[in-house]
């Protein structure tokens, strides 16, 4: 895309986003999760001046919706990559609080990314949120993680798509779940759950 004065507009910088739901994010780590959040984004902007952010999440509650509304309140672009098709993913949101979230999200994203309405059937839960990780990948520039530094509890999760980052030498930023710990980078390739605990997982403290 060209802009006046002949020149090109950069290209806008993706942010993806992977996280746990609420059920392994402490109720007091929350205003500390959202101004951290926060803190990364704003770092990202500091090194991408000029740039236009997005952000692209899956939206499940927990870590993926915490970073849609930071995103969105910093006037990023909202992108979504759904593991389901929406009419099957509400069915995961019984109370009326995380449904309404889930639909005030999808109605701010600029793009919304969703399987057929029928996708899943036949096929493991699992199945959803693998090819939902894998996508959200291949968008982005960078990841932001929130990681309670505990092993996976199953496929297409937090793990995973962090060890598939890593693999792929994708730039990762660490939020813990848990603990009030500053953010940090993590290093390419090398197995989050063999290194998990390992004091050997060398970090240098964003700014």
């Amino acid at each position: 895309m060209t802009i006046k004065g002949g020149g090109k507009r950069a290209p806008p910088f993706v942010v993806g986003v992977t996280g746990h739901r609420p059920n392994r994010i402490p109720d007091a780590q929350w205003t500390r999760l959202k101004a951290q959040v926060n803190d990364v984004m704003a770092g990202i902007e500091g090194e991408q001046a000029g740039r236009r952010c997005v952000l692209v999440s899956g939206l499940a509650e927990g870590a993926d919706r915490l970073a849609a509304f930071v995103a969105l309140g910093r006037g990023w672009a909202l992108h979504t990559v759904l593991a389901f098709h929406r009419a099957r993913f509400e069915q995961d949101f019984p109370e009326p609080f995380a449904l309404g979230e889930f639909r005030a999200l999808l109605a701010a994203a600029d793009r919304v990314t969703e399987p057929r309405r029928n996708w899943h059937k036949g096929r493991p839960a699992d199945d959803g949120y693998h090819t939902a990780g894998d996508a959200i990948l291949k968008r982005s520039d960078l990841l932001i993680v929130v990681w309670d530094g505990e092993g996976s509890r199953g496929r297409g999760g937090t793990i995973e798509v962090m060890d598939s980052a890593r693999d792929q030498g994708l730039p990762i930023v660490w939020v813990h779940a848990t603990k009030a710990s500053p953010p940090q980078p993590l290093t390419p390739k090398r197995s989050i759950v063999k290194g998990a605990h390992r004091s050997a997982l060398r970090h240098r403290h964003s700014q």
